[in-house]
């Protein structure tokens, strides 16, 4: 079904407001907002915010006049991540877990353990194939839900909006701390903390 044309008074912050501000990329885009402007545009139909579940589907309908009944399966999920946690103890602090993360709720520095603010994760996962020693866990629904069965609140939308923000205006603000290392330094660290790791586990195996 191609995208429904939609009116020229409905901008993206109208649709915006209405997605559940994960910032997963699920729906193929860069950001929540990215993907209302992309309705807007009428370059993308509404139908492919799992995480937003039923009710933003039916709110993106009345919206935009469109008739889905359902998210697409193709962007649809077996699994909705609630939240994501670090072993700790396999953790290397190599940090880019912290810099995939789109709403800042990782802690932690570089050579030192990480964790993950569990009420501020909106279970994007964006986390969890940057991680070199497989240390971040995703806490999942069941097997018999669908993302798209599920819904998230309002007030928790409005929080991951806020930190997504607050994060990009972050970012976008010259460093005044130089880094700890040069890239090419950063990545012959990690190669050997991941190699630690996986030794620590053989010999944890074996025992």
């Amino acid at each position: 079904m191609d995208p429904p044309t939609v009116t020229a008074r409905l901008d993206a912050f109208t649709i915006d407001a209405r997605l559940p501000q994960t910032q997963c990329r699920r729906c193929g885009f860069e950001s929540c907002h990215a993907y209302a402007q992309a309705i807007v545009d009428g370059a993308t139909p509404g139908n492919r915010c799992a995480p937003g579940g039923a009710a933003t589907l039916e709110q993106l309908n009345n919206l935009t006049g469109a008739q889905y009944l359902r998210i697409d399966p193709d962007f649809d999920s077996a699994y909705l991540s609630l939240t994501v946690t670090i072993v700790e103890e396999l953790c290397i602090g190599c940090t880019l877990c912290i810099q995939a993360c789109p709403v800042d709720a990782i802690l932690g520095s570089a050579k030192l353990m990480h964790t993950v603010i569990a009420k501020e994760c909106s279970g994007c996962e964006l986390c969890l194939p940057v991680c070199p020693v497989d240390c971040v866990v995703s806490t999942s629904l069941p097997k018999d839900h669908k993302a798209s069965a599920v819904s998230i609140d309002q007030a928790q939308a409005n929080r991951y909006r806020s930190r997504f923000s607050g994060r990009q205006a972050r970012l976008a603000e010259p460093s005044a701390k130089p880094p700890d290392s040069t890239p090419s330094m950063r990545v012959r660290e990690i190669a050997q903390s991941v190699a630690r790791v996986r030794k620590k586990r053989a010999t944890t195996a074996r025992i």
